[in-house]
């Protein structure tokens, strides 16, 4: 089997690592490379294992994505929809297995089982009950608006042959650089435009939804010919009643959106050793000293700077 290789590319949860702590970024992308593999060097697959640590908050909105994902599938092969029981139901049971892989450290072997950060860095074993339940009413209320939805029933109504790949990692270009992205939901609707949703479960941030939904804007058209004059783009809010959330396609959004991929590629470049071999030292990736950012990041246990503070009297 080929070996994997390291080659560097650009995605919005990447951009986002890197403006808020370069040196989590370099132990996200670079630092952990190779981690799954046995004979790695130590360090090098405890920082793999951290950078697969999930927050309560990501693991139930990764829940929510995949069970739609899977009544969304299953709606294409039958032509049966889920009903709201069904939804929640099967979301129960990801939340069982995944909560027994976190507590019986499954991960400790096989580190892309489920890791729950809050437990890694707790007592590993539980949690308070209050916490617990809200992460179960997280999902299972984003599961009922969804059934619930208007969004839902046009989607329903819509035929499978009109629709797109369903949640599929793919990548596009934007001047030779691989930019990630992931569709949630695209279809083309009634009138021939297409139309792009984007399942959250947490707050709206009009911010970085704004630059997420212009990079599926891009890939459509690169990828589905897609007119921009004829692309609607969403996010629809499930923890608020899948409150759907329009962002018109504008020329400006995408120009600025361009060129923050490539001023934010150009800034993760400059700290490298090597830009066409893409190689890294932890030493050229500053730590962010913020208290607040380090006290929620994945890497405290491997990180220099939190230890020493930690340490410090």
């Amino acid at each position: 089997m080929a070996r994997l290789s390291n080659d560097f590319s650009w995605s919005v949860s990447r951009a986002a690592l890197f403006r808020e702590c370069e040196r989590a970024y370099y132990y996200n992308y670079y630092g952990s490379w190779g981690g799954w593999e046995a004979e790695a060097p130590e360090r090098t697959r405890l920082l793999y294992l951290l950078k697969n640590l999930k927050t309560l908050p990501m693991w139930a909105g990764s829940i929510v994505h995949e069970t739609i994902g899977e009544a969304l599938q299953r709606l294409a092969r039958t032509g049966q929809a889920m009903s709201v029981e069904e939804l929640q139901a099967r979301a129960r049971t990801r939340l069982r297995s995944g909560w027994l892989e976190a507590v019986s450290g499954e991960w400790r072997t096989r580190p892309k089982k489920t890791n729950l950060q809050e437990l890694y860095y707790g007592n590993g074993r539980s949690l308070p009950r209050e916490i617990t339940d809200s992460t179960k009413e997280r999902v299972n209320t984003c599961l009922a608006a969804f059934a619930e939805s208007a969004v839902r029933r046009e989607i329903e109504a819509t035929p499978y042959l009109q629709w797109k790949p369903i949640d599929t990692l793919d990548t596009f270009s934007i001047d030779d650089l691989k930019v990630w992205c992931a569709i949630d939901f695209a279809y083309t609707d009634a009138d021939g435009a297409v139309r792009v949703i984007d399942w959250k479960t947490g707050a709206e941030d009009r911010e970085s939804l704004t630059t997420q939904l212009a990079c599926y804007a891009l890939y459509a058209a690169e990828k589905w010919f897609a007119s921009l004059d004829r692309l609607r783009l969403c996010g629809v809010f499930l923890g608020d009643q899948a409150r759907v959330s329009d962002y018109p396609v504008q020329p400006e959004m995408l120009v600025n959106t361009k060129d923050l991929i490539l001023t934010s590629a150009e800034a993760m470049r400059a700290r490298l050793d090597d830009v066409a071999a893409n190689q890294a030292s932890e030493e050229r990736f500053p730590f962010c000293e913020n208290e607040r950012v380090c006290r929620r990041c994945n890497f405290r246990q491997a990180c220099p700077y939190v230890n020493a503070a930690t340490a410090a009297p």
